[in-house]
């Protein structure tokens, strides 16, 4: 992990920032890709570009890479030549985030065999009526975690027959993730 993005995690004022205007940025994500009360899959779109802008805030434009080729099934953004995917969700459970995106259960399962933590993570949940948590988690971790619990308990692969759009991050996986708390920063609500 570059020390320049670590920076985030040790200023102050970029810490309350963080915990005052996320939250209210990634229910406004929530408003804008609402349909008949129903929250819609592009609120993931959204909060990736909240989560960017704040890189392009406190790093700047020509250190955060933005056009990553659509073949970088796992990379969001670039900071500081860093790869980095982004992960949020919002509420208590630690399940249904996507690890690729994909309606073939062949594809789910060629992805399972293959798959290894390939950049740091950038993991943000919100939890509206309890606080969350902004988390840096470096590959170096996630690659941990992946071998001591193995693919099968790190990977939640979809049910057969049914159309969940891909394969997720066992809720149990990411959990122990961001127990390890390199870096974070706590919302409270």
């Amino acid at each position: 992990m570059d020390n320049r993005i670590k920076s985030i995690f040790e200023d102050k004022q970029m810490i309350r920032k963080i915990q005052n205007k996320l939250p209210k940025l990634f229910h406004f994500a929530e408003l804008e890709s609402s349909r008949a009360g129903k929250v819609g899959m592009e609120v993931g779109s959204l909060r990736e570009r909240i989560l960017v802008a704040l890189m392009i805030y406190k790093f700047g434009e020509n250190n955060v890479e933005t056009e990553i080729p659509i073949t970088e099934s796992e990379v969001d953004v670039k900071v500081f030549s860093n790869p980095i995917s982004i992960k949020t969700i919002t509420g208590t459970s630690f399940s249904g985030v996507k690890l690729i995106w994909t309606v073939d259960a062949d594809s789910a399962l060629r992805f399972r065999e293959t798959y290894i933590p390939g950049c740091d993570m950038i993991f943000v949940q919100i939890n509206w009526n309890n606080g969350g948590g902004f988390y840096y988690i470096p590959k170096e971790v996630q690659i941990e975690v992946f071998n001591e619990i193995g693919k099968d308990e790190y990977i939640k692969l979809p049910k057969a027959g049914t159309n969940p759009r891909g394969a997720e991050m066992a809720a149990s996986a990411l959990k122990t993730l961001v127990n390890q708390r390199f870096f974070f920063i706590l919302f409270q609500n």
